[in-house]
């Protein structure tokens, strides 16, 4: 007989913390999504909120 496939190994989202998981379950239920589409979400726009340097702050003389 043939293995049954691990449920996590299937999924395309790295290890998450236990914050993470929550917070994207209920990103998801508000939303409509699954677990892994409000996951991706929530780390993209983490990795995205980085602050930037102002342009007044590159060109200093």
């Amino acid at each position: 007989m043939a293995k049954k496939k691990d449920r996590r190994a299937s999924s395309g989202v790295a290890e998450a913390s236990r914050a993470e998981i929550h917070e994207a379950a209920y990103f998801a239920r508000k939303c409509g999504l699954t677990r892994d589409e409000a996951l991706q979400m929530i780390r993209e726009a983490h990795a995205s909120a980085v602050p930037k340097p102002a342009e007044s702050e590159k060109r200093k003389h």
